[in-house]
């Protein structure tokens, strides 16, 4: 999500963890590096002291005076520069005979080392280290040699300086490691998780009621849970299913008993009991009203409320269902005697069972078509967002003013139960008079047009908007 990061998704873990593992693995590495650096530095230190060393010893002589001389110029030419860097010594009997012009006013600790140790680190009077090698030498002619002690030594700034010139670019070698790994681990990410991607682009389909069902091949991983993510979506079809056939057996049980009732309140009437007989058949049409509506709760009952939960590949197309159930209320009385119009364009589709759209189409065309003088028309467009709305209009005498609530209106049980199912897929229906018309709207969720009966637009037939001429021109007004 732009302007805040979702702690919790298995993205930003990975990459957390991956950052982590980078940054561990180049720091340790930096140390490293650098400390085997250093200890490569110390060695070749030490082997550059050892020459300089067997140099100042191939230079030293005795002169005609029995004293400890140079035989010829050592070749650095830092020894003549003051505090240049180079420095050497001879001592004789813990007494400085020979040094270095560049050793000043200072003189070299002469500490004697193992031949085969590493130089020992110093540090001058103001502060500045040091490399020193020194070592026991006998030299001159027999019975004339002199023991000595010669020592040379190398400034430590030098070797600093060399030091922080290889960190600094080893430091951004790193860097430049660390972003390519970085780069590496976010696509490594990305082709790791793309079959959870694709997982979620089939639950996406299948919540939008595109395919019924999670399809295509997932990775090893992945394919057990979309194999439980298909048993789950038919085990909720079977149970839906069972649930409607359930609904449909107890209401042919309660069919009989029901009709026996009727027969009895008429022999009743029959037999001069008028009053019984009303009771009887107020009870019973009660009986059967709250039975018939009780019924149909329970066959949408399971249905989230949310719409874009419904799964299963549940969707209908809207002009298809419209005109089949507006060809059944046709064939009813008074039909004769009124036009129907329905205007819907054939790829609207809508993320309902179609059974469920049935049964509100039935209630709310039949309700229509009871109480329009001469019209009834069936409309839909499209709202905002996935919203088609869907108006069932008729040019009857209208409801009450008093009447504010949308299950309260017409004969009360079709349209109540059309409010129920309506209210189980999260739709809306309201009621309202317009310019002489009743109009029901209703606000139902569309479903993907890839989904409908038709691929695009242009494949789609033409409207045929009439599906009965008017017998007599229709009462004014507008729609």
């Amino acid at each position: 999500m732009i302007g805040r990061i979702d702690i919790r998704s298995l993205r930003f873990r990975i990459l957390l963890l991956a950052a982590a593992t980078i940054g561990v693995t180049l720091l340790v590495a930096a140390i490293s590096v650098k400390f085997l650096f250093e200890q490569h530095m110390e060695r070749r230190i030490g082997d550059e002291l050892e020459t300089r060393l067997a140099d100042l010893a191939g230079s030293l002589t005795i002169d005609e005076d029995n004293h400890v001389a140079l035989s010829r110029p050592l070749i650095d030419m830092r020894y003549e520069q003051v505090l240049g860097g180079a420095y050497w010594q001879v001592n004789e009997a813990d007494k400085t005979v020979l040094r270095s012009r560049s050793l000043w006013d200072e003189t070299l600790s002469m500490t004697v080392t193992p031949a085969s140790s590493q130089p020992v680190e110093m540090a001058r009077q103001d502060g500045a280290r040091f490399y020193e090698l020194a070592r026991p030498l006998r030299f001159g002619p027999e019975g004339a040699q002199k023991q000595v002690v010669i020592a040379v030594a190398l400034d430590h700034r030098d070797i600093e300086a060399l030091s922080e010139a290889f960190g600094t670019d080893l430091d951004w070698a790193l860097a430049a490691i660390a972003i390519t790994l970085f780069g590496g681990a976010l696509v490594q990410m990305n082709i790791g998780l793309k079959p959870m991607r694709r997982l979620r682009a089939a639950i996406k389909k299948v919540r939008q009621g595109e395919t019924p069902r999670l399809v295509g091949s997932f990775s090893s991983e992945v394919q057990p849970l979309a194999d439980d993510l298909n048993g789950l979506l038919d085990r909720q079809e079977a149970l839906l299913q069972k649930a409607r056939d359930r609904a449909g057996t107890l209401a042919h049980g309660f069919k009989t008993p029901l009709t026996i009732l009727a027969l009895e309140a008429r022999k009743l009437e029959e037999q001069g009991k008028p009053g019984a007989a009303r009771v009887l058949r107020e009870q019973t049409e009660a009986m059967r009203r709250h039975v018939e509506r009780e019924l149909n709760r329970a066959r949408v009952r399971g249905i989230p409320a949310d719409a874009s939960a419904i799964g299963a590949g549940i969707g209908a197309n809207l002009h298809e269902e419209v005109t089949r159930v507006v060809d059944l209320v046709r064939r009813m009385p008074r039909a004769d005697d009124l036009s129907f119009l329905v205007d819907i364009d054939p790829t609207l589709t809508i993320r309902m069972d179609r059974h469920d759209l049935r049964e509100v189409l039935g209630n709310l065309i039949d309700n229509a078509g009871k109480f329009a003088q001469s019209r009834v028309e069936v409309r839909a467009s499209r709202g905002e967002a996935a919203e088609i709305l869907l108006d069932v209009l008729d040019d009857g005498v209208g409801f009450e003013a008093t009447m504010d609530r949308p299950h309260n209106f017409g004969s009360g049980l079709g349209l109540s139960i059309a409010d129920d199912v309506l209210e189980a897929y999260g739709s809306t229906l309201a009621i309202e008079r317009l310019d002489g018309l009743t109009r029901i709207r209703l606000s139902l969720k569309a479903r993907s047009l890839v989904a409908s009966k038709w691929h695009s637009p242009a494949e789609a037939p033409k409207r045929a908007p009439l599906l009965k001429e008017p017998a007599r021109p229709a009462p004014s007004g507008t729609v």
